[in-house]
């Protein structure tokens, strides 16, 4: 799987911990996937930080050959927000697997 982050006014502190996260959470995805498809795959995470409103937004896109999900969410901590939109990706993943 090749994983791309972009960030928007995110400190260097939330990137790291942001990305050590993801290394611990994949696995959600992994098993939804058949090695082939996970391999193949594209996911871009997308972080942008609300200096207004203490408040950050996380997009992820999950390129797949079979199919293409986004999923965001808003939230306070990078963390929440991160598993919130995790969260509806496997849901979506999930319908579209069961689909097929």
């Amino acid at each position: 799987m090749h994983i791309q982050f972009s960030y928007k006014n995110v400190d260097p502190r939330d990137k790291k911990f942001l990305e050590d996260y993801l290394d611990k959470k994949i696995n959600r995805l992994e098993n939804l996937m058949s090695a082939d498809d996970f391999a193949n795959s594209n996911l871009e995470i997308r972080v942008e930080k609300f200096v207004k409103k203490e408040a950050f937004k996380v997009e992820i896109h999950l390129g797949a050959p079979q199919e293409k999900i986004l999923a965001f969410e808003d939230d306070h901590t990078v963390a929440e927000a991160f598993d919130l939109a995790l969260d509806k990706l496997v849901i979506r993943l999930r319908k579209t697997k069961d689909k097929r």
